[in-house]
C-alpha cells in the first residue's frame, strides 16, 4: 500500500478505509492543520481534495510511511554502541 502525505485542514474527525487487494482497514485521525498519510487513489481521499480539507504535505511530498524511522537514526538520549 502506497500512501501519500498530506496536510489535513478540515475538522477534526477519523476514518478507517478499506485499501490495497487484501481490503485490510487504514484507521486514521484527521486532525486540522496535521499532516495524515492517505492512499491518492482512494475515493475518500479524492472527495477530502475535492473538499480543499487536504493539500500535499509541502515538506514531504514522497511516499510516506506512518512511524518510519530513518535508517541508522539514534534514538534521544540513547548512548553510541560501544564496540
Amino acid at each position: 500500500m502506497t500512501l501519500t502525505r498530506y496536510r489535513y485542514t478540515g475538522p477534526q474527525s477519523a476514518a478507517s478505509l478499506r485499501v490495497g487487494a487484501k481490503q485490510e482497514l487504514l484507521d486514521v485521525q484527521l486532525l486540522p492543520g496535521q499532516p495524515v498519510n492517505l492512499p491518492a487513489d482512494h475515493e475518500y481521499t479524492q472527495v477530502l481534495l475535492e473538499l480543499k480539507h487536504l493539500v500535499l504535505d509541502p515538506v514531504e511530498t514522497d511516499t510516506a510511511k506512518p512511524n518510519a524511522i530513518a535508517p541508522g537514526a539514534d534514538k534521544k538520549g540513547a548512548k553510541a554502541n560501544a564496540s
